[in-house]
């Protein structure tokens, strides 16, 4: 159910929509930016079926009749663009935004239009959309949902207002998992996979691909050390074809190391995540402070390399080097 009390975190982007509608300052458009999974559809439909709503200005009230057809994914003046394609092209600005916005909103004050992926907008599809969110009718309120703003056009985002999504911090999501009933142990484990996200940590949560994924990694974790030059470019040639995990993939190996160098500095599991695999832990525990430091360290430069698009096989090849030093 979309409502503002079942979503955890960004209060002041939630406070800045509830603020906008009761004052009657909301915006045309506005750009939502974050990683995957960290809300921003759920906040941007919560949004949208308040703009909606017949009754209240704070939140959604659940019970007119635009609140019962938003939830039954069937109100009229609402519109949700989700292409399976990898890019946004102008005929899908043209078919589900241009000739939407020629006819007023069916019943309610709005037309309110979510892009998800908006990012994957091309240059064409963006300036079509732009000479409409220029001099736009009054019903109309765009939400643009992004993995990354730096690919809009500069017109595009001059007249968007901006709001980045924030990952959350581990214990926030620990909570939110002991509230659903999880083990506390298992929400520790799992918040510490999420990147700041509750979907995904909900995803981990009821996944059992997940678990095997984990000690897939894990044990090329174990074995790194032992490998010569061919079973390095192997292991590397392997996450190539896994290239859309890479970010956990890189998320096991910090954590494989960030947990061995907490338990060399204090000899104790107590604060150690992955209690599952300690004897990984400790035998990896074996290596020095400094060199742990420096594979930490490694892991961290080659996830920034990769967020700006750098060579994939270049980036991995230069990581791995660094992860065999002794």
């Amino acid at each position: 159910m979309y409502k503002f009390e079942n979503i955890v975190g960004n209060d002041n982007i939630i406070n800045s929509f509830i603020k906008a509608n009761e004052n009657n300052t909301v915006s045309h458009a506005y750009i939502l930016d974050g990683k995957e999974k960290t809300g921003k559809e759920l906040i941007s439909k919560t949004f949208a079926k308040l703009l909606l709503c017949e009754n209240n200005y704070k939140n959604p009230c659940l019970k007119c009749s635009s609140c019962i057809s938003f939830e039954s994914g069937n109100n009229p003046d609402f519109f949700f663009i989700d292409s399976e394609k990898k890019s946004l092209g102008i005929a899908d600005i043209r078919d589900n935004i241009i000739k939407n916005i020629e006819t007023k909103p069916f019943k309610y004050k709005y037309k309110v239009f979510i892009i998800k992926d908006a990012h994957n907008m091309t240059i064409q599809a963006q300036n079509a959309l732009l000479k409409t969110i220029e001099d736009p009718p009054k019903f109309a309120i765009f939400i643009l949902l992004s993995k990354n703003y730096n690919s809009f056009l500069p017109t595009i985002l001059s007249r968007c207002i901006l709001f980045k999504i924030k990952p959350l911090l581990p214990n926030t999501i620990e909570k939110f998992l002991i509230d659903k009933g999880i083990d506390s142990n298992m929400a520790k484990f799992y918040s510490a996979y999420s990147r700041g996200s509750i979907g995904v940590a909900l995803d981990i949560a009821y996944s059992e691909k997940f678990i095997n994924f984990r000690q897939n990694i894990i044990n090329d974790v174990e074995k790194l050390d032992s490998l010569d030059l061919i079973q390095m470019y192997n292991i590397i040639n392997k996450y190539e074809t896994m290239k859309q995990n890479i970010n956990n993939i890189l998320d096991i190996y910090l954590l494989v190391y960030r947990d061995s160098l907490i338990f060399k500095q204090t000899n104790s599991f107590d604060i150690v995540i992955q209690k599952d695999i300690q004897n990984c832990i400790k035998t990896i525990s074996n290596m020095s402070v400094k060199n742990l430091i420096n594979k930490i360290e490694a892991l961290l430069k080659a996830k920034i390399y990769l967020e700006q698009n750098s060579n994939f096989n270049m980036t991995m090849e230069y990581l791995f080097f660094k992860l065999k030093e002794k």
